[in-house]
């Protein structure tokens, strides 16, 4: 063994920020031939070693930091010389893994024949493996990633990739949530994606074909691709700082992380009521069965390894925003408890709207917000009951899709006349409400509740405003969420409690408060005015920004809010942000047969797209958005645009100039 101390060649490009240090172990024969390195030969260096050295193990010096295509900033090359280069892989699960790695090349075609603006699923196992990598072409410039989403493992092929605008990385994003991620280094880019794809070194040889480094195990098909985790700092005895995250779901979890991620080494404190770790709730409207400890996203010795503490069935009393101090009461105590900090994140999500009428404290009348509810439901969920569902929205619909999937006999009661009638329009709501019909379930529109009947303390009977009744063993309200920021003092909220930020995501009457998630009313992009967006992709992304912003980094949230549902078999994704009034909703596709995408539009301008069973329409829509190139509504109405026009505008993005 010894140290060889390698410096950035000018050929080398910007990949090498630092100087690195290569650990090399060799077991037999020549490790390195000196002239490579004489000559600055780097390829040759890489080749020689690949294929020479039984076992390598790379480290980096901790002094020094490399911006390479590796994601865990552990390559020593990059793919940035027009698609020619090389980088040794490590697949470690994270950037503190032990880096030990036999690499093996593999040829992955003609290069000539991968277009730009492009990507293709190659098979590099043998016949009959599985095993396969995601070759992707931009601007000349090849990259090669794993083939599946970190998030929920859907297949990256049939999303989108894009070469990447003002500065920003290329990438791909899946077809369902919108994860993204960058080619270079296979990092979470937006998205509710938590870790990263592998992402290999790629060259292309003097025949013009197109070569990858791909570890062997994976080749042969014996392991699955790496996730990525973000390198992260622990907590620094020298640091005085206090953090603290008031709330335990994605935006208090993304925060964290991001702290961390920016090499933040103070305190971080989350506070939360919950008595789990965060998880991941959108499932549970989709599955009731899923429980907390199924669907968390991190695991307790990931808290305890970056020195994140959670509070958890920890109720805040009163957050003094001049005094700068949290006052809270663990389960359990009498006595409240006070933390000072320097900067404080409100990310309490909300509480669900009851309904106050005659009978509402009726026992078997629940919302659902925890896996605590969600559990609660599904016990009277069984086959043959009879259930009522209040409320014609997202949650409610979804509710209502689970618990007939369960043999439930479901009726939905909406003030709306159709379900999602003021997200979607009438038209794409009555394809719902003929879904509804066709699955047996009973949909009462226009309709309120005026009480609910009951008999020994328990509900059985849903009445309505005209005066029908509904039989019900149990009903479930699904009519929104109110912002949790009554323990809040000193500070501006608008009518629906929810607090009042600028673009980077803080108060500006109290610029140590921040806020992300249901409780948080911000400046949209477009317009400026103050709007909240209670979807799950945008809390995490605020979390990301407001830790950024409470590092004062000065990043503006221009997130592309981006939604997804699946009710009664049917996916639905949508993206944007709706005008006030669908007054002209242009649809192209088949409503009937749900398969089209729904175009919400305000003068020449699309504002929203919603999709179903057209993936991935929504996330190349998302993408086009991001970069102000989606088509005009008079390029719709004259028939020269449609969904295959605007996902070749985004190929064509990617193309060389």
């Amino acid at each position: 063994p010894f140290w060889l101390t390698i410096l950035p060649h000018r050929h080398l490009g910007r990949d090498f920020a630092a100087m690195m240090r290569l650990r090399l172990h060799s077991r037999a024969g020549p490790i390195l031939k000196s002239s490579y390195v004489a000559d600055g030969n780097w390829s040759g260096v890489v080749r020689h070693m690949s294929t020479a050295i039984p076992l390598l193990q790379v480290r980096l010096a901790k002094q020094h930091a490399v911006d390479g295509h590796s994601p865990w900033g552990l390559a020593f090359a990059g793919a940035t010389m027009g698609g020619v280069g090389m980088a040794l892989m490590s697949t470690a699960r994270g950037p503190d893994a032990s880096l030990c790695e036999s690499m093996e090349r593999v040829c992955l075609g003609k290069a000539e024949e991968f277009s730009d603006g492009t990507m293709r699923e190659v098979s590099i196992g043998p016949e009959g493996s599985k095993s396969a990598i995601l070759v992707h072409r931009h601007s000349g410039t090849f990259y090669a990633t794993s083939p599946s989403c970190s998030h929920y493992g859907a297949p990256l092929r049939k999303g989108v990739t894009s070469s990447g605008a003002k500065g920003g990385p290329p990438t791909v994003s899946c077809p369902l949530h919108d994860a993204t991620f960058d080619l270079k280094t296979g990092q979470v880019v937006r998205g509710p994606g938590l870790d990263g794809i592998a992402s290999y070194s790629v060259e292309v040889a003097g025949d013009g074909m197109l070569y990858a480094s791909v570890p062997a195990e994976i080749v042969a098909g014996t392991r699955k691709h790496a996730t990525v985790a973000k390198k992260m700092v622990r907590k620094d005895p020298k640091d005085k700082r206090v953090f603290a995250l008031i709330g335990g779901g994605p935006a208090a979890l993304a925060a964290a992380e991001t702290l961390r991620q920016e090499g933040y080494g103070g305190r971080i404190v989350m506070v939360t009521k919950e008595p789990h770790l965060p998880y991941d709730r959108v499932v549970l409207s989709k599955n009731l069965d899923k429980t907390a400890e199924a669907l968390q996203l991190r695991s307790s010795d990931f808290f305890e390894k970056y020195d994140i503490e959670v509070l958890r069935k920890t109720t805040v009393n009163r957050l003094d925003v001049r005094g700068q101090t949290v006052h809270y009461v663990a389960d359990g105590s009498d006595e409240e408890s006070v933390l000072f900090y320097d900067k404080v994140l409100v990310a309490a999500g909300g509480t669900p709207r009851k309904l106050f009428c005659p009978g509402s404290a009726f026992e078997g009348i629940f919302t659902l917000r925890t896996a605590d509810d969600a559990a609660e439901i599904a016990k009277e969920a069984r086959k043959g009951q009879k259930m009522v569902v209040v409320g014609g929205s997202f949650i409610g619909m979804e509710v209502a899709s689970s618990l007939k999937k369960r043999g439930v006999d479901v009726a939905v009661v909406a003030m709306e006349s159709v379900p999602f009638e003021r997200v979607l329009g009438k038209k794409v709501g009555a394809s719902f409400a003929r879904l509804l019909q066709k699955e047996g379930v009973e949909w009462f529109g226009s309709a309120q509740v005026r009480l609910f009947r009951g008999n020994d303390g328990k509900v059985n009977g849903v009445e309505l405003e005209d005066g029908e009744v509904l039989s019900a063993d149990a009903v479930v309200v699904g009519a929104g969420v109110l912002p949790n920021t009554r323990f809040i003092e000193g500070v501006t909220l608008d009518k629906n409690g929810a607090i009042v930020v600028g673009p980077l995501l803080s108060s500006e009457a109290v610029p140590t408060l921040f806020a992300a998630g249901d409780v948080c009313s911000f400046p949209a992009l477009r317009t400026g005015t103050q709007v909240r967006i209670e979807h799950w992709d945008v809390a995490t992304q605020q979390g990301r920004v407001a830790a950024r912003n409470m590092l004062d980094q000065f990043t503006p949230f221009t997130t592309t809010p981006f939604f997804w549902s699946q009710i009664l078999g049917k996916s639905l994704r949508f993206v944007g942000h709706a005008p006030d009034f669908l007054e002209r909703v242009i649809i192209e596709g088949d409503v009937s047969g749900f398969e089209f995408i729904s175009y919400y539009t305000e003068e020449d301008e699309i504002r929203a797209v919603a999709t179903v069973n057209r993936d991935p329409v929504a996330v190349a829509c998302a993408e086009l958005m991001r970069r102000g190139k989606m088509p005009k509504v008079s390029e719709l109405v004259l028939g020269t645009v449609n969904a295959e026009v605007i996902l070749q505008r985004l190929q064509d993005l990617g193309k060389a100039k």
